[in-house]
């Protein structure tokens, strides 16, 4: 396919339109992150969250699906490691002030009929898709279904390392291609994306770095295992300053236990 040029005053005439109609910015709901990012998630912009293993990247980005979803912003969650229904696990016991242990022991009687009464009428713009062993061709497909069919805004990825590559090309190569796929397609169909990452023992993102080169903004996630608080390293942007979310003498965000979830920590 041969690639279109375009004048200078193409792209103004572009730049000009935007402005008239910028599109949307949808808010995260954790105020602080919202502020670092210029004002929340922007359509045709690529997210990234990286952190160390069981440190919250999936806990985190779900506190945003929950709240974009309470907000009505429909959205595709890509569960590549965690199913639907072990996410929606987490949604209820943060909208029912329960622990998520109540769902794996299932010992009172009444949890059943607390969530039978809440999805009468809860809010419903979450559109999952189970994805286990996803390759590249099944992620692109998913994606552009979802924004054709379903009009969702955004879409979650958790996570990264887990879409699968295939033939001779190497993971490095490959994980380098997922990213551009997705720096690619928001723009393309204008939509956002929040993709989770992996770090490697050595504080690298595990398979190279084609997250931090091909997506806009960049966070890593910090927290001690056994301590609620945590704060976020902007470690990449295109196009706001550098700001990070709180440090690890104050943090940014708190994790609560129902749910559980993060939400904003006061600043002092």
């Amino acid at each position: 396919m041969a690639r279109q040029l375009r004048k200078r005053s193409d792209a103004v005439a572009s730049l000009l339109r935007s402005l008239e109609d910028p599109g949307t910015c949808d808010k995260t709901g954790i105020e602080r992150l919202d502020a670092a990012m210029g004002g929340g998630l922007y359509a045709g912009k690529a997210y990234g969250l990286q952190a160390r293993k069981k440190v919250g990247k999936t806990i985190l980005l779900g506190t945003i699906s929950y709240n974009l979803n309470l907000s009505g912003v429909s959205h595709l969650w890509i569960a590549a490691e965690m199913n639907d229904r072990e996410l929606e696990e987490r949604h209820l016991s943060r909208a029912l002030k329960r622990s998520s242990v109540d769902f794996l022991t299932r010992d009172d009687v009444l949890l059943s009929s607390e969530v039978r009464s809440y999805a009468e009428d809860m809010d419903d713009n979450i559109i999952y898709c189970n994805a286990n062993g996803i390759n590249l061709k099944e992620l692109e497909d998913v994606i552009r279904t979802a924004v054709k069919e379903h009009g969702v805004r955004g879409f979650f990825l958790d996570y990264l390392q887990l879409v699968r590559g295939g033939g001779n090309v190497n993971r490095t190569d490959h994980l380098e291609a997922v990213a551009m796929l997705i720096a690619g397609l928001v723009r393309e169909l204008q939509v956002w994306a929040f993709v989770a990452a992996q770090l490697n023992q050595e504080d690298n993102t595990r398979g190279g770095e084609g997250m931090l080169l091909a997506f806009d903004q960049v966070y890593t996630l910090r927290r001690h295992k056994t301590s609620a608080s945590a704060w976020l390293e902007m470690s990449e942007t295109r196009y706001t300053p550098y700001r990070n979310v709180g440090d690890e003498k104050q943090p940014g965000i708190l994790l609560e236990s129902l749910g559980p979830y993060f939400r904003s920590a006061s600043v002092v």
